[in-house]
């Protein structure tokens, strides 16, 4: 027979009262509620926060053992990892629980939070490109659009002295103007590739890699 050892409780529960005073979003609320039973030493938390949450309010859902388990560990899996932690919480609870219980790597699970947010998968899709090793096929588009200019050293230094800023800038405007995407499809992923665009002007030549 399991008898429940008298614990106090009341600082959790505090804690847990606070949080749905607040008008959070699902993925702050549950990232706040686990990491709020993390405080807790005690095997049983994730069980007595689970009860007191159903039965201080009623009407919400989502609060059974279980899901206060994976509330617990996803901020043990995430908290000292802040960058990624930062990247779940843009994703929808399922997503972050089918990436957080699939056998990854740290590495592995950004990336597939990534192509979640790229591609918009849901749950199934989340779960059948996972087992498909879809990380090994497809190449995930750059996040941030960074562009920069080489410039190739001039044989006439008096061209180089002659060029005007102006002149220049315009070259650079219309490199980032002709930036373009293309897809190639390869074994039912998809492949991002950059176009390398030249312009030449005259001895120098400006061109842009992304």
């Amino acid at each position: 027979m399991n008898i429940r050892k008298n614990i106090d409780y009341s600082e959790m529960y505090e804690e847990l009262d606070l949080l749905m005073e607040k008008e959070l979003s699902q993925m702050e609320l549950y990232c706040g509620i686990g990491k709020a039973v993390c405080r807790r030493t005690e095997k049983g938390a994730a069980v007595m926060a689970s009860e007191y949450l159903n039965k201080q309010y009623p009407d919400v859902k989502g609060f059974s053992p279980r899901s206060l388990r994976r509330m617990r560990d996803f901020y043990r899996t995430y908290e000292n990892h802040s960058a990624l932690l930062s990247r779940a919480m843009k994703l929808g609870w399922i997503q972050n629980v089918v990436i957080m219980e699939a056998d990854l790597t740290m590495d592995l699970r950004e990336w597939y939070m990534k192509a979640v947010e790229q591609f918009g998968w849901s749950k199934t899709e989340l779960i059948a490109n996972i087992a498909a090793n879809a990380h090994a096929n497809i190449v995930l588009a750059i996040e941030e659009e960074v562009c920069y200019i080489v410039e190739q050293e001039e044989k006439q230094t008096d061209f180089n002295k002659n060029l005007s800023a102006d002149i220049m800038k315009k070259i650079h405007q219309s490199v980032q103007r002709i930036r373009k995407w293309w897809i190639i499809w390869k074994g039912g992923g998809r492949r991002w590739r950059t176009m390398l665009w030249v312009i030449s002007m005259e001895k120098r030549t400006a061109f842009m890699r992304c």
